[in-house]
């Protein structure tokens, strides 16, 4: 499903050049535009430039030096769909022992493009979790709320935590996100999704992750391509 309106409020803006007054003008429409169908677009985020991003590979790495990096700080409504600045997301594999917790987007989401996929804990850092000039506690803020919220998990049953690789994606939504993958390993597997209607929590072993391949979301494809294949 797509939003006609968004889609040509985005038309009407790459007709001019990136950064011109006009240009500028329909950027704001835009943000005004997601304000108003999602409020959470009004929260401030952190970004990176494009240009600053140039060491790190696509479509995924393992180079997971990004916390020196210089970052700013802006409304997300703003930084949907813009060309030159990502977002970074924290997107978590929780694991006990040999199996995985993935969540199935159902139709009580608002993420339309992801209703009926498979895929793993993981949000846009909020307000909340800002720490001025620490990006790296910044994210473990996201990282925390965010397996709080989506799956109950808290730091009474985590054994560990890792950063394992970056998703650098152009495919779709993808290329204003900065996918930061971490897998967060857990003593027990009792834990399940805190969203009914919204997601649904299910626990994979390895051997079975190919089975669900072709129902994975396109990050969770990346991440089990370079990290659990």
């Amino acid at each position: 499903m797509t939003d006609q309106k968004l889609e040509e409020i985005l038309a009407r803006r790459d007709n001019f050049a990136f950064g011109s007054a006009d240009w500028e003008r329909l950027n704001i429409e835009k943000a005004e535009y997601l304000e108003s169908i999602k409020p959470s677009m009004k929260d401030d985020t952190i970004y990176f430039e494009e240009a600053d991003l140039s060491g790190i590979e696509k479509v995924f790495s393992k180079n997971t030096e990004i916390f020196d990096l210089p970052f700013g700080v802006e409304k997300r409504s703003f930084l949907e769909y813009h060309p030159t600045r990502r977002h970074p997301i924290p997107y978590i594999l929780v694991r006990f022992e040999d199996k995985y917790f993935f969540t199935l987007r159902e139709r009580g989401g608002s993420e339309l493009r992801l209703i009926g996929k498979k895929g793993l804990i993981g949000g846009h850092v909020d307000d909340c979790d800002l720490v001025e000039n620490n990006l790296e506690k910044t994210c473990y803020n996201a990282l925390f709320r965010e397996a709080g919220e989506e799956a109950g998990v808290n730091e009474k049953i985590i054994k560990n935590i890792s950063l394992k690789g970056l998703i650098r994606s152009d495919l779709g939504v993808d290329f204003d996100h900065l996918g930061l993958v971490y897998e967060i390993e857990l003593t027990t597997d009792d834990i399940k999704s805190e969203e009914d209607g919204i997601l649904t929590g299910l626990w994979i072993s390895r051997e079975e992750l190919p089975e669900h391949y072709e129902s994975f979301e396109n990050w969770s494809k990346i991440v089990y391509d370079n990290l659990l294949k």
